[in-house]
């Protein structure tokens, strides 16, 4: 049965490829920089076995042997030539499991490994990937759904229909786009009964658009600028930031529908990077 080590080294040996284009492989390429694949591995496997050294009460040998060392005495030099000391000894005092690297990537307890950041993000920089983010996905959404038969887009279930789902997911986007462009959207927000074509046009047109605007505002520092329905008896009040946090708290409940549904119908769907 493989091992902790034997799916890490499968997974560097992956990033070590070149051709493959995958988000996660990138980043680890990226993290190796200035380490071999092997010593990259190595390292991170010996800093996992020294975390389970000092955290619990597993024979040293079973430590060794999950950790793909070919013996107790292998396992023991090389413990000792990192970290400065046989694994009994440092054991009994240890110290930090982490060893130095050139990309500054280590083992993150139990089983993760944190890889540094690719760029300094400030917080807007974090926003603009979110929004980013969300409108990949409502367009990853919306095209799966377009593999579902017509009647099971508009089947009621709890939550609501799988159309009318997303259709309201391309309205907050077309919406709050308006509002920071100060245009009126009525005219141009899609109805719960959008044929599907229809709304991935839309998408594609107001996806970059409302990452742009959401950029804006944060560059400008506008996200706390309001909005209050004061022409009505009831007024309300709402600002950007409450707009935007709300859209993307919204899609954690879209995502469940949909895949719910799609799932229902047979249709397989990944959450994009």
């Amino acid at each position: 049965m493989p091992t902790p080590a034997d799916h890490l080294l499968a997974l560097v040996e992956r990033a070590g490829r070149a051709g493959e284009d995958d988000a996660m492989l990138d980043r680890l390429r990226l993290a190796m920089a200035g380490e071999s694949p092997a010593r990259f591995a190595g390292r991170l496997v010996l800093e996992r076995a020294a975390h389970l050294v000092a955290t619990t009460d597993r024979t040293l040998g079973d430590i060794a042997s999950e950790s793909g060392f070919r013996g107790y005495d292998v396992f023991a030099r090389a413990f000792r030539r990192e970290l400065g000391a046989l694994p009994s000894q440092w054991r009994a005092d240890p110290t930090s499991h982490l060893i130095d690297a050139p990309g500054d990537a280590h083992v993150h307890p139990p089983d993760g490994v944190r890889l540094p950041a690719r760029w300094t993000m400030d917080s807007v920089d974090l926003v603009v990937d979110m929004a980013e983010r969300h409108v990949r996905l409502v367009t990853s959404l919306v095209e799966a759904a377009a593999q579902v038969a017509g009647p099971e887009l508009d089947r009621p279930v709890d939550g609501g229909a799988l159309r009318s789902a997303l259709a309201s997911a391309v309205r907050q986007l077309t919406v709050f786009t308006a509002l920071a462009r100060d245009t009126d959207a009525d005219t141009d927000t899609p109805a719960d009964d959008e044929h599907l074509g229809v709304l991935l046009e839309r998408v594609a047109r107001v996806g970059p658009d409302f990452v742009g605007s959401v950029a804006r505002l944060g560059a400008t520092g506008r996200f706390d600028e309001a909005f209050v329905e004061a022409f009505g008896p009831e007024p309300t009040t709402t600002s950007f930031a409450s707009m935007l946090t709300r859209m993307l708290t919204d899609a954690d409940d879209t995502l469940l529908l949909v895949r719910t549904r799609l799932r229902e119908c047979g249709v397989a769907w990944q959450v994009p990077a």
